[in-house]
């Protein structure tokens, strides 16, 4: 079994990278990280496939907000909610929030598409959502392969260990600190109120 999956995790660890990036992927970067550590997938194929779906995620949801922004938010206005307070911080900070986007989990498709009906050059964000795809694929990626060196350096030599057991740590550790985040997202958005 355990040779079964791995041989899964090689044939498709890319894809599955890929459309980490995309989506809100922490957890998928870590892993690949760690994959990558363990001699399972190649970091700088890795890097290249996050920063890739990254930009492909971010991008689709600009130019969706760019292109037909208004008239969804016409269409649909409970989405209207939504985006309120990331336009806000958007006329404040076009360029921060360009670049810093993903790094604010949860807030990944609203705040590109935001960006998208605001006033900043798609040049601009192409530019700056690169540039924080490059870093952000690095800090997680990072983080996933240094794990890796911290659980062999606790358990010795994790290749003997199943694969799945391992991956299954960091997506806890990747679930607990997000569950985490949202829970204080949340008490503190109730004693602002």
């Amino acid at each position: 079994m355990s040779q079964t999956l791995i041989t899964l995790i090689v044939a498709y660890g890319y894809p599955v990278i890929f459309l980490g990036g995309i989506f809100e992927g922490e957890s998928v970067i870590l892993i690949g990280g760690l994959a990558a550590h363990e001699g399972y997938l190649s970091l700088p194929l890795i890097y290249i496939y996050a920063v890739l779906g990254a930009i492909v995620g971010d991008t689709s949801w600009f130019f969706l907000g760019r292109w037909k922004g208004e008239a969804l938010l016409l269409r649909w206005p409970i989405f209207q909610k939504f985006t309120d307070r990331p336009v806000k911080a958007i006329h404040k900070h076009p360029r921060i929030l360009a670049f810093a986007m993903r790094f604010m989990y949860g807030f990944r498709h609203i705040v590109p598409f935001s960006l998208g009906f605001s006033s900043i050059p798609t040049r601009t964000f192409l530019v700056l959502n690169l540039l924080g795809a490059l870093v952000w694929a690095g800090a997680v990626m990072g983080a996933g392969y240094l794990l890796g060196g911290v659980l062999e350096d606790a358990f010795g030599n994790i290749k003997r260990m199943e694969f799945a057991v391992i991956s299954t740590i960091v997506l806890v550790i990747a679930v607990s600190r997000g569950v985490g985040g949202l829970i204080g997202k949340l008490m503190k958005e109730k004693i602002e109120k």
